[in-house]
């Protein structure tokens, strides 16, 4: 983690704060295991439900979280409860590629993804100066593609992968980012302090 990266140990949204993974407590920890447990929440994220128990999955994913391309924060509700993960991984000096679950279903299509996803997005462009981030989901999430959309990612291409289904490849430009995050509900515009918007 750079100096510069850990300038906000916190990002926030107007509903949702984002904790570190390390600082994250039992029962956070507890909700994790059973998110990556829901066969459901795996088929959505592509990967088989994971049968690990919580002090194993917590050892793995804290290593994981501790590598330099990457960047995992818990999300937090108004009320403080963990409800998903979120995380900018694959960081080169320009590019990253964010991955995001909402394991909570009373939390779904309520305008938290967004949220979350604004608040990474300062960290990745604000504090990191990123110039591209970049995701990937599949065709038929149409939910979490339309959550993408709705903070500025764009499609650039399908291909169809393994299982009958589809990858689409989403961006977003800083140059986007920047056009884009005063216009925002919610998010005042804020000043680009000595960054190139190409």
């Amino acid at each position: 983690m750079t100096a510069a990266f850990a300038k906000v140990r916190h990002p926030t949204g107007p509903r949702v704060r984002l904790q570190p993974l390390a600082e994250l407590d039992g029962r956070a920890w507890r909700r994790i295991a059973q998110h990556f447990r829901d066969p459901e929440i795996a088929f959505l994220n592509g990967t088989p439900p994971n049968r690990m128990p919580v002090w194993l999955l917590k050892r793995v994913l804290k290593a994981d979280a501790r590598r330099v391309d990457r960047a995992t924060y818990g999300i937090l509700d108004e009320a403080g409860d963990y409800i998903g993960t979120i995380e900018l991984y694959d960081i080169r000096p320009d590019r990253a590629t964010l991955g995001i679950i909402i394991g909570e279903r009373s939390h779904w299509s309520r305008g938290y993804g967004p949220e979350a996803i604004e608040a990474l997005l300062d960290v990745a462009f604000e504090e990191r100066g990123l110039q591209v981030v970049q995701l990937h989901t599949f065709a038929d999430n149409p939910r979490a593609q339309a959550a993408f959309k709705k903070v500025g990612f764009s499609e650039v291409r399908r291909a169809p992968v393994a299982g009958g289904r589809v990858d689409v490849q989403m961006t977003l430009p800083r140059h986007v980012w920047l056009e884009r995050r005063g216009g925002l509900a919610g998010y005042p515009p804020k000043r680009d302090e000595g960054h190139d918007a190409r």
